[in-house]
């Protein structure tokens, strides 16, 4: 991993054009709201899994634990500012990696949006993130899950093109969502079985997806674990005024308009 996290602006980071993702990540991202990139972390998951643990394991460092209905108000474990507190994982920000992914989606201006570690003894419900930034202020959210995963013991779950939230799709789900106990009321199925993409993975690999996605994890087992990096545009609005509106998106490359 590279240098350790500083307050520089994150776009004066010069990256490799390897760092960058290709045209079909990028269409893959932009159409579906999500994209797993297999092993992109796969040599460094030793270290970071070690110093995941180690922030968990200390026992003077502040720990917030929830229950709450979106998790079935049961356990889930929350450590805010999360890499910022780690010699380990703080170089995670400025990671060619990292910034190239970041990059390509949000362009060369963008903001760090703080990072968050989690243990969860849970299962989520349908959502999208906007608790932590508002529907038209457009962000990426880079996840670690340090446990194999498949849909028998909570891989996330992604309903794809729900990232479209002004549309009527997104809006419905979001309104039918609200209210867990409804959800079998008015689609005639349980949430665990409403149509989605599980999206497996296995520690190393890195999932990203918009904020405005709409997604769960069921059947999670104990002690779960994920860190997240999140990043948003500069401008606020400024990503949703370059799509017009009932046009297809765009193709297009890693940093251009």
């Amino acid at each position: 991993m590279s240098e350790a996290l500083t307050t520089r602006p994150e776009n004066t980071a010069e990256v490799d054009s390897q760092y960058l993702l290709t045209p079909q990540q990028i269409h893959f991202y932009e159409t579906f709201g999500f994209l797993r990139i297999p092993g992109l972390f796969a040599n460094d998951i030793d270290d970071i899994v070690a110093g995941f643990e180690g922030m968990f394991g200390n026992e003077e460092q502040p720990v917030w634990e929830t229950k709450e209905a979106l998790h079935g108000d049961e356990k889930r474990l929350i450590i805010p500012g999360f890499i910022e507190q780690s010699p380990t994982l703080a170089p995670l920000q400025h990671d060619p990696r990292v910034v190239g992914v970041v990059k390509s989606i949000l362009g060369p201006d963008y903001i760090w949006s703080s990072s968050d570690g989690n243990l969860f003894y849970c299962e989520s419900y349908w959502h999208p993130d906007d608790y932590a930034a508002p529907l038209h202020h457009y962000h990426v959210k880079l996840s670690f899950y340090l446990d194999d995963l498949s849909g028998d013991n909570g891989a996330i779950r992604i309903i794809p093109g729900s990232h479209f939230h002004q549309q009527t799709f997104s809006r419905t789900l979001r309104k039918n969502f609200k209210d867990e106990s409804g959800v079998e009321e008015i689609y005639g199925m349980a949430s665990g079985d409403i149509p989605s993409i599980t999206v497996s993975s296995k520690p190393g690999d890195l999932i990203l997806w918009n904020f405005r996605t709409v997604h769960g994890s069921y059947n999670g087992g104990e002690r779960r674990r994920l860190f997240s990096l999140n990043f948003g545009e500069k401008v606020p609005g400024f990503h949703d005024g370059k799509q017009i509106p009932d046009k297809p998106v765009a193709r297009r490359s890693a940093l251009s308009s």
